[in-house]
């Protein structure tokens, strides 16, 4: 089973449209992933949801519950910061080195204008799925 760190803008694409990033999510869920997350990146995710996107309590509780049950909770211990222009993209970084994995899907420039940190490769939804599809 392969580690995978889906950032915050892919999960919120997948649990709102249809699409790529649901597809990602799909992909996760046929077994052979295990999706990483950390308390941080929920909190994070369950923000976003509420206040950008308004979604009411049983909607978020039903993707959180979604998440958990796809994925694996990790406790961060890195304190890893290669990403200075915004700063709180450092968290997958983080999430990706203290779960072992090798592969960060993200939509955010930051993340992918870094390309690869530490032999963690920083890839678009489309090249995860061109990859493992």
């Amino acid at each position: 089973m392969e580690n995978i760190v889906f950032d915050t803008n892919i999960l919120i694409s997948g649990y709102l449209w249809r699409g790529k990033p649901r597809q990602a999510i799909h992909l996760i869920k046929s077994g052979n992933f295990s999706l990483l997350y950390c308390t941080d990146s929920l909190d994070e995710l369950v923000r976003v949801l509420s206040v950008k996107f308004q979604l009411d309590a049983f909607e978020i509780y039903r993707v959180i519950l979604d998440i958990k049950s796809i994925g694996r909770k990790i406790t961060i211990s890195s304190k890893e910061y290669p990403i200075n222009d915004d700063p709180s993209d450092n968290l997958f970084i983080n999430i990706a080195i203290d779960g072992n994995a090798k592969i960060i899907v993200s939509g955010d420039s930051h993340l992918l204008k870094l390309g690869e940190y530490r032999e963690i490769k920083i890839v678009t939804v489309n090249e995860f799925l061109r990859r493992f599809l």
